[in-house]
């Protein structure tokens, strides 16, 4: 398997540019913890979703994809970003109701379609928009056996001839991994951000992230064990070495938008129970969400 080491960052490539099928067992609890937790049996299912990009396309895309998440009954649901096409308010609320529609916790977080792009006078906004919609501090959600902490990668402006990449800003990153620290104990510890913070094989150029691989050894030392992203609308998992812990990627392709770059639209699973998580994948085919073959 051929890897690459970038700025503390190993990168190991034959993972794949398709989704892949994981099961990881998680660290035990410790002693001490154990009796917190108690002896139930513990699950909880993560949906994640990406690159909406409203208005959809296609209406009856957007309710399949609502009735298949409500049947998948959801501890949490997490779109990491690119809600919106231009950053609208129009967009905005379309998105936000199909959200708020959805089952579970929701965690939400930018992407670099969603500061408004060309409406005079309004770049000054940056993220106020999204934020009225998404308030920042619903960036963090908590179950027995997760902790999942947003990360805003989107950069709104910068001195950059492309404005759709990546910038993971220390002030953000240290805030983080400060939650992480605090809050995480023996729980999985889970990141989202709209880009990827490494660069990926199939497409170096838009998975650039300035600051991307600091962030990602700062972030798994800090005890993040999955990253999840969106972005470049294609299914990714891959494994990282950062800061001298492996995590694991795993990108989600746009589950709505017609800008499909890797095979259909699709979205992203994850059951964590009894301290083991699965990945798997769902892809739109023959007009509903079926899961990817496993074989």
């Amino acid at each position: 398997m051929r890897s690459a080491r970038r700025s503390g960052v190993m990168t190991e490539a034959g993972m794949g540019d398709s989704i892949a099928f994981l099961t990881i067992q998680l660290r035990s609890i410790p002693n001490a913890e154990r009796s917190e937790v108690g002896a139930k049996t513990l699950a909880t299912r993560i949906v994640h979703l990406s690159d909406l990009h409203f208005p959809a396309a296609s209406l009856d895309q957007v309710t399949a994809l609502e009735e298949t998440v409500r049947e998948l009954s959801p501890t949490a649901v997490v779109v990491t970003g690119d809600l919106t096409r231009r950053g609208r308010r129009a967009e905005f609320e379309a998105a936000a109701r199909f959200i708020r529609s959805l089952p579970g916790a929701k965690l939400v977080v930018p992407g670099n379609h969603d500061v408004p792009l060309v409406e005079l006078g309004r770049r000054a906004l940056l993220f106020k928009r999204f934020g009225a919609y998404f308030p920042s501090d619903q960036a963090v959600i908590t179950t027995t056996d997760v902790l999942l902490v947003g990360l805003n990668t989107a950069a709104g402006m910068r001195f950059s001839m492309d404005w759709s990449l990546g910038l993971a800003q220390s002030p953000a990153v240290v805030s983080v991994c400060d939650v992480l620290r605090k809050e995480r104990k023996y729980r999985l510890g889970i990141v989202a951000c709209h880009h990827p913070l490494t660069r990926t094989e199939t497409d170096l150029r838009r998975s650039r992230t300035k600051g991307g691989d600091w962030a990602a050894s700062q972030l798994a030392d800090a005890g993040m064990t999955i990253l999840l992203h969106g972005h470049l609308h294609r299914p990714l998992v891959r494994r990282l070495h950062a800061g001298g812990h492996e995590i694991v990627e795993l990108g989600a392709n746009t589950a709505l938008s017609d800008r499909e770059r890797a095979g259909p639209a699709g979205f992203n699973v994850i059951d964590i129970v009894d301290w083991h998580w699965t990945a798997t994948h769902r892809l739109w085919i023959d007009r509903k969400y079926r899961e990817a073959d496993q074989s």
